[in-house]
């Protein structure tokens, strides 16, 4: 059919040539191939016309190969982020109290301790010496004075007799109380309870007061503690939320911020943030800790991945998948569509949409490059925010 309508053309074309018969032969053969021309555009037209309709009701499609999220609201946050270290709550050193020679260690690296436990023993011999010559005078002072009460009480004697033995008696007391202290002074003592990080401490060593020589921590109260810039003062307060994300670890915890000093450092103009923390398997102190702060927060809001918004003189925009029915109303092909839209808060890599698109839209996320309106698309649809 097609070639009895091309053979009808070019025979108008000779007939009209003929008729006309002052045209030159050039020209003759001009107005056939500009006749021809439009006739295989013609043909073209029709021939695309008929292939769409096809496509349109088999879902079939040529077009540019995509990747489609279908937008749903959820809960949107932009966070501050800055660096940060574990601490221990309670961390702390054992040192002696006096000059000696240390004649017994008692614990182990990694032991548990509770607060004043004897951890190591000095040399005292010389003073529990004394000790020993001040309770043989304290017994015998005691008997005199046990002796001297009866007999008072009985009115033998004077009251200045009872008193002077009396005094004697809590003078020694006093002197073994104070001579006590004094030896207890050789022990070195855990300050408070926890786990022993470190043992320094060897028989025979020589040392003097405030010598390291046990660590002890509390490794079940540990913070996260971060100075933050002082451009934030505004933003960040105690109470606030915060995402913890510990490298070594590959951990991610939520907590809140429980302190935000409000003195400024004037050597690196920051305040001092710091953060409980719930029991963290593995957390040692001085870990590294990734801080996001959350600034702000809508929890039922759209939001995109940042690399799909296009930004032009007359406005930011994203391409989505717009969806072509079939002459039943069903949808059988997609075509882009550039929508333009109002962008929010930005952060991790996602952006807050405060206008411009409606839950349900299918976002184009990969091969959005150079899309134009209307042009077919094809690919994979993913669900998401």
């Amino acid at each position: 059919m097609k070639r009895n309508i091309i053979l009808f053309s070019v025979l108008a074309t000779l007939a009209i040539s003929a008729c006309g018969g002052k045209k030159t032969a050039d020209e003759n053969k001009q107005a056939k191939l500009d006749a021809l021309k439009k006739e295989i555009a013609k043909l073209q037209s029709e021939a695309s016309a008929i292939e769409k309709e096809i496509n349109l009701k088999s879902g079939k499609t040529n077009g540019k190969e995509v990747e489609i999220t279908e937008i749903q609201k959820g809960v949107f946050q932009s966070y501050i982020m800055i660096e940060g270290s574990a601490d221990a709550n309670e961390s702390t050193i054992a040192t002696p109290k006096v000059p000696g020679t240390i004649v017994r260690v008692l614990v182990q690296p990694g032991a548990s301790v509770t607060a004043g436990q004897v951890l190591a023993q000095l040399d005292n011999t010389t003073i529990s010496q004394g000790r020993n010559e001040l309770q043989q005078q304290l017994i015998y002072v005691t008997t005199l004075f046990e002796k001297q009460k009866r007999l008072w009480e009985k009115g033998v004697g004077t009251e200045v007799q009872y008193l002077s033995v009396k005094n004697q008696k809590e003078a020694l007391e006093k002197s073994m109380k104070t001579l006590e202290t004094q030896i207890d002074m050789y022990n070195i003592k855990a300050p408070i309870t926890g786990t022993l990080e470190s043992v320094d401490a060897k028989v025979g060593q020589a040392v003097a007061p405030g010598l390291p020589l046990f660590r002890v921590m509390n490794l079940s109260n540990i913070k996260i503690k971060a100075d933050v810039a002082e451009s934030y003062s505004k933003k960040v307060k105690a109470g606030d939320k915060i995402k913890i994300f510990f490298p070594d670890l590959q951990t991610e915890i939520d907590a809140n911020i429980s302190f935000a000093s409000k003195y400024i450092d004037p050597l690196n103009r920051t305040f001092r943030v710091e953060t409980k923390l719930p029991h963290v398997d593995n957390l040692k102190p001085n870990m590294i800790a990734k801080l996001k702060i959350v600034d702000y927060e809508n929890s039922n809001t759209i939001s995109v991945n940042s690399n799909c918004i296009q930004t032009t003189e007359s406005g930011s925009y994203v391409v989505i998948a717009k969806a072509q029915t079939n002459s039943k109303g069903e949808a059988q092909a997609f075509v882009a569509e550039r929508r333009t839209i109002t962008a929010g808060k930005s952060s991790d890599g996602k952006t807050e949409i405060l206008s411009g698109l409606n839950e349900g839209d299918m976002v184009i996320t990969t091969g959005y490059q150079e899309l134009n309106n209307g042009q077919a698309i094809t690919g994979g649809w993913m669900s998401g925010k």
